[in-house]
């Protein structure tokens, strides 16, 4: 059921409830709408912002980290002034001056196959941003088992890739998921620590995969189901690969 919307939200929301097709209708989607963040760093920072700017009604975070130095070039969540605070702390802060209309939560832990369930299953949308192989597989293979669609998103070097996974289909069957892509975990991953990052890149991949969580909240667009967006920011080009 439809609810009134304050004077500050008619204003705040304003620019977006004007595109087509998404008017008072989508935003009060966006506002019923739970989304679980799985890792608060480089993509994290690009992603979050957006989401609660956008009016997504609650917002989950999910990162044991401190902010450290090294984190700073990137990290646009973050000033000096949190450096050895919990990530997911100074983010809740940051994000609650960007719209207090978003309910916005901690959780300061390492997401593991004995927690992950607990943890997803009370979010309509999950987008994992984490950095590390087999969180991502955990993460993909939760939101099968639970019947959640995944917004994916990747970034080393000067490389990002964003897909969604587990999209529910017309025929009542859910689309591919990352085990679609890459059936085994690759054994040769590269962190940021070891393969270096480009400092926008991270915050480039966060606004594709917050454009891809707003698409499918509205019910505006087509997602990138089975398919895959690469993005090669030495050579500035976009590719959109079908995988499914």
């Amino acid at each position: 059921m439809q609810t009134e919307f304050t004077p500050d939200e008619w204003q705040r929301y304003l620019r977006q409830m004007t595109l087509p097709g998404w008017s008072l209708e989508g935003q009060d989607r966006l506002r019923q709408t739970s989304v679980l963040v799985i890792g608060a760093g480089g993509i994290g920072s690009g992603l979050l912002p957006y989401l609660a700017g956008a009016g997504i009604g609650r917002l989950g975070i999910v990162d044991a980290d401190v902010v450290e130095n090294t984190n700073l070039h990137r990290q646009t969540l973050y000033t000096a002034n949190d450096l050895g605070h919990l990530k997911v702390d100074a983010a809740v802060r940051r994000l609650q001056t960007v719209n207090p209309h978003c309910r916005v939560e901690a959780f300061p832990l390492r997401l593991n196959s004995s927690n992950a369930a607990a943890l997803l299953r009370d979010f309509d949308l999950i987008a994992d941003g984490t950095d590390n192989t087999e969180t991502r597989y955990l993460v993909n293979d939760s939101c099968v088992d639970l019947g959640k669609t995944l917004v994916w998103g990747a970034a080393s070097g000067f490389q990002g890739q964003v897909s969604v996974f587990n999209l529910p289909q017309a025929d009542g069957s859910r689309g591919p998921n990352l085990r679609n892509l890459f059936p085994t975990p690759p054994t040769d991953a590269l962190d940021c620590v070891d393969a270096g990052v480009l400092g926008p890149l991270p915050g480039i991949i966060g606004g594709v995969m917050a454009a891809e969580v707003l698409k499918i909240a509205t019910g505006i667009g087509e997602p990138l189901s089975g398919a895959l967006l690469v993005f090669d920011a030495r050579a500035m080009l976009w590719q959109r690969v079908r995988f499914w």
